[in-house]
């Protein structure tokens, strides 16, 4: 590297579900460190990862060239701050239909059909939508995109307002299509979205600031309880306790930066990366699924990270992680990364203890996080002020300080995971959000049902700083009577959110029935009341967003 040759000193061995993995440790480099991955059974198979360190005072994303030659063959890594890089010699382990299929058998992920979408007004075809970057392939001498909003990994993995298919929700949408062929047998959707989440899985790596390497241990710094030596860190808010890492910054393209035209950049010209963990990266967890790439399993930790740093208050006080219990999407994508996480945990695993957290450090981190936010749901339940009561009387997941509650999160971001995790005897998450689900739709209904009495994303609780209401039935009174939107259809309603509310029931039914969770009064019925209003409805809106990454279905 840069001249220099580097000796590898085998450090540990990876064991995943498909094989293992001897990695050694290629040094220090400039800002950052070296590693080298191997696979057991494919001796001639190498990849040079390269981990940058994050650096708080940058307010750029610190894109750091490297002169790489591996066995001869030329090349360079372009390295962010706070990232990993990788360059291989080839895809490791091809993905298999076979093993997403297991996945799903094994209730690590949820079956993603056709079947979701009978009886809704789209039935999109299966197929993916491969970006002109994407196509191109995986690129490590240049940067994953030229921002956040235009890149080789998907459309939109920033904050931005928007519906998309990446970045909001339990799994990406591509993610989604990947699973949805494997179990619908369709080989040439399925090769081609595995070279998609393939490129997607090693570019999400090399996002500034996701990847937060520890310079004291060879494996992802802990946000919130640190390894030895290593300082907490948070990339929301402020904390004197912690680092502030949120600013993914910028980059400002050089003007004879040798990828201008294949990025659509332009030289000279400056373009944002900033993400925010309301958009929580959802790439690359199909590829985990289907290759056991330890890389893809890389990846799923440093989402976690960043979930577990958006707890603004900084470094664990008490030993105990915590989560965020405030904006839906970031409430319920701490569900989501700590399902990831733990399916990291159970299927891979290091001899030493390096690259990977230890099983568990990841498990402490679940199981903390879902008890905490218990915790802090009970105390809303048993709260009296107004948010409190606002945000109990709705059935809410979270405290929501201020006078509308989202009418689009809980079913947008919630039910998957929650699904899941009632499946392994933690059902408080699903049946909260069933309670949701069945006083909008099973005792108000329809279109009412999902706006109450406003429009746009919030549900209106709180009006001129009081409640209206006392309890459920005066709740449900002042809807009725002061909305004007039906109750027994989805007129005016977006046929998307209306689809996932409707499946959070049914994920909530199929968990009754198979004794994952007990019983909640007015689940079926609030089911044969949105059968009936979807039947009824003659005027949906954004029917054409209905996509892939909607398709979860039961087991």
């Amino acid at each position: 590297m840069a001249g220099t040759r580097l000796s590898a000193a085998a450090m540990d061995t990876i064991t995943t579900p498909t094989g293992t993995w001897p990695v050694s440790d290629l040094g220090p480099v400039s800002g950052g460190r070296a590693y080298l991955f191997g696979l057991a059974s494919r001796p001639t198979w190498w990849s040079v990862c390269i981990v940058r360190y994050a650096v708080p005072s940058d307010t750029s994303v610190g894109e750091r060239s490297y002169a790489l030659s591996v066995s001869g063959v030329e090349t360079t890594l372009s390295v962010l701050n706070g990232s990993m890089k990788c360059i291989d010699n080839g895809e490791p382990i091809a993905p298999s239909m076979d093993r997403l299929r297991a996945a799903v058998t094994d209730k690590r992920v949820l079956p993603y059909s056709s079947a979701a979408f009978s009886g809704w007004p789209k039935s999109p075809t299966l197929a993916t939508d491969r970006s002109v970057e994407n196509k191109a392939g995986y690129v490590p001498g240049r940067i994953y995109g030229r921002s956040g909003m235009n890149n080789a990994i998907a459309y939109a993995i920033t904050g931005s307002g928007g519906e998309y298919g990446s970045s909001r929700g339990f799994i990406s949408g591509d993610d989604a299509t990947m699973i949805a062929a494997a179990l619908a047998g369709n080989s040439a959707v399925f090769n081609d979205a595995a070279a998609q989440n393939r490129v997607q899985t090693l570019y999400g790596l090399s996002l500034p600031n996701l990847a937060i390497w520890s310079e004291n241990h060879n494996q992802l710094r802990d946000p919130q309880i640190p390894l030895v030596g290593d300082k907490p860190y948070i990339n929301e808010g402020t904390s004197s306790k912690a680092e502030q890492l949120g600013n993914e910054g910028e980059w400002c393209a050089p003007v004879d930066y040798p990828w201008l035209s294949q990025l659509g950049a332009t030289g000279g010209t400056c373009y944002t990366h900033t993400r925010d963990e309301a958009h929580l990266f959802n790439h690359g967890y199909a590829y985990w699924l289907a290759t056991g790439d330890p890389r893809a399993a890389i990846l799923q930790q440093a989402i976690a990270a960043y979930a577990l740093a958006s707890v603004y208050q900084g470094a664990s006080t008490d030993g105990r992680y915590r989560t965020r219990f405030t904006y839906q999407r970031t409430t319920m994508n701490m569900w989501s990364a700590m399902w990831k996480l733990q399916d990291v945990a159970e299927n891979a695993s290091s001899s030493n203890g390096n690259i990977l957290w230890s099983k568990a450090r990841a498990q402490k981190m679940v199981s903390d996080v879902l008890g905490n936010w218990k915790t802090q749901l009970a105390d809303l339940d048993s709260g009296t002020t107004v948010y409190e009561r606002s945000s109990s009387i709705f059935r809410g997941v979270d405290l929501n300080q201020d006078s509308a509650y989202s009418n689009f999160m809980i079913q947008g971001f919630g039910p998957e995971a929650a699904y899941l995790f009632a499946s392994t005897g933690e059902p408080a998450m699903l049946k909260r959000i069933a309670e949701n689900m069945i006083l909008r739709f099973g005792k108000i209904g329809g279109a009412l049902g999902f706006y109450g009495t406003g429009s746009g994303s919030g549900f209106p609780l709180v009006v001129s700083g009081a409640l209206p209401y006392t309890d459920e039935a005066s709740f449900i009174a002042w809807v009725k009577s002061t909305g004007t939107l039906p109750s027994n259809s989805f007129d005016g309603a977006p046929a998307h959110y209306v689809l996932r509310a409707y499946w959070s029931l049914r994920l909530a039914q199929d968990a009754v029935r198979r004794g994952w969770m007990p019983s909640v009064a007015g689940l079926d019925d609030a089911v044969a009341k949105m059968e009936a209003a979807r039947g009824a409805t003659t005027s949906w809106v954004y029917r054409d967003i209905i996509d892939w990454k909607h398709a979860a279905t039961a087991f």
